[in-house]
């Protein structure tokens, strides 16, 4: 595997067509916070409308607050963003960073605020894999490099002038690129359980295009104390299934000939944020996330596949975020439109971009 520094090197070469993120996930150990950190640039098609831009958002969640979701956005122009690619990885968005082991910056727009100051710690210097063997080698429309995984945070979030000091949140942190978005996607990560302080889950749905040609395909990674489950490879990964029954929810399964998992995740719906992603052709991404989100899972186990299946036990996460991705936004969830910064009250004009560079 790659060095996680050599996971998040930039791989924007200057052409049209093409988008660049790295995000954290940040889950505070009570279960009730999270927060959300995004660095992107983002270059339009040859033909498609816009400028290129480069964005910071933020979002918060507290589950005890009158308002449990908050996402903001900054939009600048791409001048804005550096990043040296012959270096140690580091990038820069205006007066906001992330670099190895730390990150800062801040958003605001609307009347609210979110800053952030961290330093994170990871478990391992190594990038972890998530998706089948040989998937990094295809020419997909979108890549995903697993730069971070089980990092512990360190730090302050301030929403609203509110201060929150963060320590041993866990977390983890992904670097993406690519000229095409997925058209539907859905991504559900715990990285604590109650009963297992040794278990990691990590599930992913995704269909490139809604096209009867276009395979949705469903990796699954459950790590316990036991060992390591990888269902995002073959032949395993022929027998996940994923469904959203509805809004906020989330049921999956998965099995191996000795080892089967079924899982319910789901948040309330009030704690969704939403975003409009753009493609670099012009169509857009509805995107729904809650990183307080509740996972519970089953396992069942056999000595070998002509063997019944025995319970092994109940896994209940401890954090956990949610993530829904497609053409359509859900119902009942507001988003932040693509040329917005924040969401606007109803009945009040769009609200302005800040930074300029609008695209």
């Amino acid at each position: 595997m790659p060095s996680s520094e050599h996971a998040n090197l930039p791989r924007w070469k200057g052409q049209q067509g093409f988008f660049e993120i790295w995000f954290l996930c940040v889950l505070d150990p009570g279960g009730e916070r999270a927060w959300w950190f995004r660095y992107t640039r983002f270059t339009p098609a040859p033909g498609a409308p816009g400028e290129p831009r480069a964005m910071l958002w933020a979002a918060a969640f507290d589950c005890a607050s009158a308002t449990p979701a908050l996402g903001l956005k900054a939009i600048h122009p791409l001048s804005r963003f550096s990043a040296d690619a012959s270096g140690p990885f580091g990038i820069r968005l205006g007066d906001a960073e992330l670099a190895p082991g730390r990150c800062h910056g801040r958003v605001a727009s609307g009347g609210h605020s979110i800053d952030w100051d961290l330093r994170y710690t990871p478990a391992s210097s190594q990038a972890v894999r998530r998706a089948p063997r040989g998937s990094d080698l295809l020419p997909l429309p979108t890549h995903v490099a697993h730069a971070h995984d089980d990092i512990t945070f360190t730090g302050t979030v301030t929403v609203d002038g509110h201060r929150y000091d963060v320590q041993g949140a866990p977390g983890l942190q992904k670097h993406l690129w690519g000229h095409r978005r997925l058209e539907e996607l859905t991504w559900l990560y715990v990285p604590r359980f109650q009963e297992d302080p040794d278990a990691r889950l990590e599930v992913l749905s995704v269909r490139a295009r809604r096209h009867a040609l276009s395979p949705r395909l469903s990796p699954i990674y459950l790590r316990t104390a036991q060992g390591e489950h990888r269902f995002h490879e073959a032949p395993e990964l022929l027998f996940t299934r994923l469904e959203s029954p509805h809004a906020g929810e989330l049921r999956f399964q998965a099995r191996s000939a000795t080892v089967t998992v079924k899982g319910r995740a789901w948040c309330d719906p009030k704690t969704l944020v939403g975003y409009v992603y753009r493609d670099p052709a012009g169509w857009d991404v509805h995107v729904a996330q809650s990183d307080v989100a509740t996972c519970e899972l089953e396992r069942f186990t056999r000595p070998h596949p002509f063997a019944a299946w025995k319970p092994e036990g109940r896994l209940t996460s401890t954090v956990g975020a949610l993530e829904f991705h497609a053409p359509e936004p859900l119902e009942g969830v507001r988003y932040i439109g693509w040329d917005e910064t924040c969401l606007s009250e109803p009945g009040a004009l769009p609200s302005t971009a800040a930074g300029g560079g609008q695209g």
